[in-house]
Formats: structure tokens, sequence, C-alpha cells
């Protein structure tokens, strides 16, 4: 009889980690599909706020050599509200990245719980081990690939809150500051100019990163998809070997 509860133990346990698993491979599908239409849609808008920045640039160095105080005041007050918009998008994005940092992290735990399942029934020794070690063969790849996209996404966000930071100092710099190029005025006025065009360098840095980000996210969906295929895979073996438990 004890045999007999230990035996029905080993098959809730396994029916409980096939269902764990398939749940969390659907809820990395669902994120994987948000991430990668999130990150379509901010390099489209983040490319047409650029262009619309850089006219505006132009034109405040046209103002700034002509030392057309009107004009530039009126396009620095322009460009600081686009400013104030960039730098609220670029905290969003640095708290995406940050759950996207959690999310890698999940699915690290989630492959090491994987590896740990293919050992220890490599090391029952009942089934077909030459099988169960492929399977702990494919999945310690995957598990490198989780550890290299939670590394790419921690170095993501670290950049993000680096660009952000910078961007908040630019704008709290240039906040009350009013153009004027008389005597020792123009010098001041050259800084700021100067720091309104880092800014616009920092909105093209994020617009690469986010390109890049993009193209991780894709890798990753595909590595995901390779990964549930995988875990079908395995839970076919998994069932399969239910059913021969149940027959002891």
């Amino acid at each position: 009889m004890a045999i007999m509860k230990i035996k029905q133990l080993v098959v809730l346990g396994t029916v409980f980690l096939s269902l764990n698993l398939t749940a969390q491979n659907a809820k990395e599908a669902i994120q994987n599909t948000q991430q990668i239409a999130e990150g379509k849609k901010n390099l489209e808008r983040d490319t047409k706020e650029l262009e619309a920045f850089k006219l505006k640039t132009v034109a405040l160095a046209a103002a700034f050599e002509s030392k057309n105080v009107v004009k530039s005041n009126e396009l620095k007050a322009s460009l600081y509200q686009d400013m104030l918009r960039e730098l609220a998008q670029s905290k969003e994005k640095a708290a995406k990245a940050r759950r996207e940092i959690s999310q890698s992290s999940q699915e690290v735990r989630s492959e090491r719980r994987e590896i740990r399942r293919d050992k220890e029934d490599s090391d029952r020794g009942r089934y077909d081990r030459r099988d169960d070690e492929r399977d702990l063969a494919r999945d310690r790849v995957n598990a490198a690939d989780d550890r290299r996209d939670r590394g790419d996404d921690m170095r993501d966000f670290q950049a993000q809150i680096d660009r952000a930071e910078r961007q908040g100092k630019i704008v709290g710099a240039i906040n009350a500051y009013t153009f004027s190029y008389e005597g020792a005025a123009l010098e001041q006025a050259t800084v700021n100019k100067n720091l309104i065009m880092e800014f616009q360098d920092l909105l093209q840095q994020d617009i690469v990163a986010t390109q890049r980000e993009l193209n991780e996210d894709i890798r990753e969906s595909r590595e995901d998809r390779r990964e549930r295929r995988d875990d079908r895979n395995e839970r076919k073996e998994v069932d399969s070997k239910i059913k021969r438990r149940t027959k002891w």
C-alpha cells in the first residue's frame, strides 16, 4: 500500500510540473507578442518625434546665429515641452526594462527546474536514459539562452536609466533659462544650445537602443517558440511515462 501511495505521489508531482510548465509557456508567449508590438510602436513614435525635434533644433541654430532672442526663446519653450515628454517616456521605458528583467529571471528559474527534472528522470534509469540525456542537453542550451537574454535585459535597463538621468539633468538645467546674446550672456547661450543638442543625441541613442531591443525580443520570441516545442515533446514523453507508471 505504501509503495502504491509513493507511485501516486510521483505521478501527481509529474502532472503538476507539466501543468505548471504549460502555464509558464503560455504566459511567455503572450509576453513576447506584447513586447514586440510595443517595441514596434515605440520605434515608430520615437522616430517621428526625433524628426520633429531636429526641425526645431535646426531653426534654433539659425536663430542662434542671427542672435534672434525672441525666436530663440520661442523655440526653446517648444523644445522644453518636447523634452519633458521624452523624459517621461524614458522613465516608462526604464520601468518596462525592469519588468523584462523580472520576466527573464523567471524564465531562468523555470529552465533550472526543468534541468533538475531531467536529471532526476535520467538518474532513475527506468526508461530511455539516452532520451533523458537528450532532453537534459537541450534544456541546458535553453537555459544558456535565457541567461544571455537576462544579461541583455540588465544591460538595456542600465543604459536606459543612464539616458533618463542625463535627460533629467539637461531638462533641469534649461528649465528657467532664457536666451540672451548680449556681452557675456553669449557664452551661457552657447552652453544651453549645446545641452539641447546633447538631448537630441540622447534621443538618437534611444532609437538605436529601441531597435536593438526589438531585435532581441524577436530573437527571444523565436527561441521561446523552440523551447515551447521542446517542452511539448517532453510532455508527450512524460504522459507516456505516466501511463506506464499507472500500470505498476
